[in-house]
């Protein structure tokens, strides 16, 4: 549609000879449309009127290095400044984009409810009715309850099946033994970590101490705020496990396995089941006939805020995969029928989710809705920084807290997080690079890694 000479390509596995001829082809004009990964973002494109970016949610979207720039702002920033349109796509809505959207900067596109009907496929929650309970009573027990065997069987005489199954050792954040709700820190609402000590027990009796991942606080009488429980556990799954599961329940299919080092690019239509982990789905030739997501609970529970937005986004993702309702296509899911993200797939929702989700986070002081800033270092180079550093009203100050060593495994590092309202949040970024350039004037021992806003909070 653009024309052989109309868009470039900039991506990392071009090569430095390819990249280079791009770049140039960008700069002089030559082309007026540049397509590309993260680093696409700061292509100097002339003229520039427009400003699209797919899945911003996408943690590849965010550099690992400093000064750790998101795809987004920058392209928010680019365009901000010589007045060029914005297009942010996905299938799910992040908190950033909301909060874009609230304060009337982007104005939301979305399919009317009758139109998402008749083209997303049918979705629903294993176990969500009294009929497939009396069916199968240990159906909110089991992992793979009955719903999801007849899911799987009728799709199988249609074409091919998805299952999404978290991949091993994923990290996952302590939830309470009875009620299965997050341990947070009752002081900062951090996530809490758990530690040998004398206090405390887990769900096997050992004795444990937990304390918060943010502000440090050690918790030894921990109790669960939601049901009074004071064990607590840290469930793991396996997506290889999960294969050979299924295909000892369904003998004379082909199972693939998608994950780590071994991605599919496609699979054909023909009746397979396909067991991937989160990200690494490949799309099916006619969508796929159906899709199960296990273990939806993990998804939710790993150490960081943004697990809840995080996992609607990769179910969503999931769900464009699987053919509309209308010629059969299925999605099930396998968790609490309660869980709020759940509720939004069903609802095909992510923008009251994502609204939801913004306005509890601006109650509980977190991101996008206040600013924060995490520096890590020795212990020595943190005391150095906080001495040096005059942050505006009202900035709180939580840590330092182990994070653990560091690459040789000689040095211990610590974390100490910054958090402010957004409207000094400008005066308290000011005031850390001011004693960056301090320390680095000094020539002050020990270097500090300092993130503002990073995506990773936990």
């Amino acid at each position: 549609m653009l024309g052989e000479q109309g868009f470039v390509a900039l991506t990392a596995d071009l090569g430095p000879a390819a990249r280079y001829r791009a770049f140039l082809a960008a700069v002089r004009g030559d082309v007026r449309v540049v397509i590309g990964t993260r680093a696409a973002a700061f292509a100097p494109v002339r003229d520039l009127s427009l400003v699209a970016l797919y899945d911003d949610g996408d943690d590849l979207l965010a550099e690992q290095r400093a000064p750790y720039p998101h795809a987004r702002e920058v392209l928010a920033i680019r365009a901000a400044d010589v007045g060029a349109a914005v297009l942010i796509a996905g299938y799910s809505r992040s908190c950033e984009v909301q909060r874009m959207v609230n304060r009337q900067w982007l104005i939301p596109l979305v399919a009317e409810r009758g139109q998402l009907r008749r083209t997303a496929p049918r979705t629903r929650i294993a176990a969500d009715t009294d009929q497939a309970l009396a069916r199968d009573p240990a159906a909110r027990a089991a992992r793979l309850p009955h719903d999801v065997f007849e899911t799987i069987r009728v799709g199988l005489a249609a074409g091919p099946v998805l299952v999404q199954v978290p991949r091993a050792g994923y990290l996952t954040s302590l939830v309470c033994q009875d009620c299965r709700e997050p341990v947070r820190c009752g002081h900062c609402h951090g996530p809490v970590r758990a530690g040998r000590a004398d206090h405390g027990a887990d769900d096997y009796g050992r004795t444990v101490m937990l304390s918060c991942r943010w502000c440090g606080r050690m918790l030894p009488q921990w109790q669960c705020p939601t049901c009074g429980f004071r064990r607590w556990r840290a469930p793991v799954v396996g997506a290889a496990r999960t294969a050979e599961e299924l295909g000892r329940a369904f003998p004379s299919t082909t199972v693939r396995q998608s994950m780590g080092g071994s991605v599919l690019d496609r699979v054909p239509s023909t009746p397979a089941l396909v067991v991937a982990t989160p990200g690494a789905e490949p799309p099916a030739d006619d969508g796929y006939a159906a899709a199960v997501l296990l273990d939806t609970g993990l998804m939710l529970l790993r150490a960081d805020l943004r697990a809840s937005e995080e996992g609607l986004r990769r179910w969503l993702n999931v769900t464009a995969l699987v053919r509309p309702g209308e010629q059969g296509g299925t999605v099930i899911a396998v968790g609490d029928t309660g869980s709020r993200p759940l509720q939004a797939l069903v609802r095909t929702d992510p923008a009251g989710f994502a609204a939801r989700e913004l306005a509890e986070r601006a109650e509980a002081r977190f991101p996008p809705a206040v600013k924060l800033i995490t520096v890590d270092g020795r212990t020595e180079s943190l005391a150095d920084f906080t001495g040096l550093l005059e942050p505006p009203e009202p900035t709180e100050i939580l840590g330092p807290v182990e994070l653990g060593p560091n690459a040789t495994g000689d040095v211990m590092i610590n974390r100490l997080t910054l958090r402010s309202p957004l409207t000094v949040g400008n005066r308290l970024t000011a005031a850390v690079k001011a004693v960056s350039a301090t320390r680095s004037a000094k020539k002050a021992e020990g270097a500090l890694r300092i993130q503002v806003d990073p995506v990773e909070i936990g």
